[in-house]
C-alpha cells in the first residue's frame, strides 16, 4: 500500500461501494466497546448518535441515511435552512459523531458484534 496522500486519496475516491461500507465508520459509547470488545463500527440508518463536532456539537439523533457515494450520514434534527426557508439534513461526517445505540434489527449484524461470524 502507498503511503503518499494523492494516492490514498484517488484510492479513496474511486473505490467501489462495496469497498466504501468500510469508510463510514464511527467510534462506539464507552459502555458499547465494553460491551461488543470493539471501538468502532459501521454506522447504519436506525443507529442513534450524538454528534461531536461542528455547530451541532452535543445534539443526538437517530441516523435516517447512510450516503455510501459521498461517504456522509444525515441525522434527525441536525437541519440547516436554505436560502427559501427550506429545512434541510445537515451532511455529517461518520467521523464526526459517536454512536450511543445500536440498531440490532439485523440478525447478522448481531451476530458479527458478538464475533460468532
Amino acid at each position: 500500500m502507498t503511503r503518499q496522500p494523492r494516492k490514498q486519496r484517488k484510492e479513496r475516491q474511486t473505490a467501489p461501494l462495496h469497498e466504501r461500507q468500510t469508510q463510514v465508520r464511527a467510534t462506539l459509547s464507552e459502555d458499547l466497546r465494553e460491551e461488543y470488545g470493539q471501538r468502532n463500527v459501521r454506522v447504519n440508518a436506525g443507529d442513534t448518535v450524538e454528534v461531536l463536532r461542528g455547530d451541532f456539537a452535543g445534539e443526538e439523533g437517530e441516523v435516517l441515511d447512510v450516503d455510501l457515494k459521498n461517504e456522509v450520514i444525515t441525522v434527525e434534527d441536525v437541519t440547516i435552512e436554505k436560502a427559501d426557508g427550506e429545512e434541510v439534513p445537515r451532511p455529517l461526517d461518520a467521523s464526526n459523531v459517536r454512536v450511543t445505540e445500536l440498531d440490532l434489527e439485523d440478525d447478522r449484524r448481531e451476530a458479527r458484534l458478538e464475533g460468532n461470524e
